[in-house]
């Protein structure tokens, strides 16, 4: 994977951040709603790109010790190439080294993919969020990561 460069996401990147969205998202965010998370201090955004073309991004809001992972997506064209991992890791080490101490998300719960690779990451099934997602309806995993440097001790 030396030909991901994995950064902050860019303002000039919305626009193919927002077609990948388009494209994997039954209700996705806008131009203007990535414009505005970037502004905001407590929203962190990681792009994947591959020769200036972005593959994949995720996002994550953080408040005081916790965050929620908003989406993650890779364009169809990039997937199974270990970008979503590469992402997830990045934005899971960028939280903890500001004090995130649990991370949250919903996932459908048929995405038995998404499920794994949050699996692999430390994250653990918490909950259901019942008819959650729509087009189609479907219930939510709740998942949560718990940072390993913050355990109490015993």
């Amino acid at each position: 994977m030396n030909d991901v460069v994995i950064k902050r996401m860019a303002e000039e990147q919305i626009g193919q951040v927002a077609e990948i969205e388009a494209a994997v998202f039954s209700s996705p965010w806008t131009k203007e709603g990535f414009a505005s998370a970037l502004q905001r201090e407590e929203a962190l955004f990681y792009t994947a790109a591959i020769e200036d073309v972005v593959a994949g991004y995720c996002g994550i809001y953080l408040a005081a010790d916790e965050g929620e992972i908003t989406n993650v997506a890779v364009a169809e064209r990039f997937r199974r190439r270990g970008i979503a991992d590469l992402l997830v890791g990045r934005i899971l080490k960028a939280s903890e080294e500001r004090g995130a101490v649990r991370i949250f998300l919903e996932v459908r719960a048929s995405n038995v993919q998404a499920i794994q690779l949050y699996q692999k990451h430390g994250f653990q099934a918490v909950g259901t969020r019942k008819a959650f997602y729509q087009k189609p309806t479907e219930d939510a995993l709740l998942m949560c990561w718990q940072s390993k440097k913050h355990l109490p001790n015993p």
